[in-house]
């Protein structure tokens, strides 16, 4: 087993289950649009354009971090409730 595969923690998981608003989220919908095209995965002309210009990489970083801190949040604010 790689250390990628050792590492292999699923958060999209885990964020569609507690983000708020999961499915209605502009930033859910980048985070799958700059995850297509580093997966090298053609994505439309329109979004081309938008992110011709962006480290996607690191964009990508950015926008998954905020998504699961927020669904981690989530998470404990139910958690916290149901003591």
């Amino acid at each position: 087993m790689n250390l990628k595969e050792e590492n292999n923690f699923d958060y999209w998981k885990f964020i569609e289950k507690y983000y708020p608003k999961y499915d209605h989220c502009d930033d859910v919908l980048l985070s799958d649009i700059l995850s297509r095209k580093l997966d090298g995965q053609e994505i439309c002309e329109d979004d081309e354009k938008m992110i011709k210009d962006w480290d996607v990489k690191a964009e990508l970083l950015k926008i998954d971090q905020m998504l699961l801190s927020e669904a981690l949040a989530n998470y404990f604010d139910i958690i916290l409730k149901e003591l």
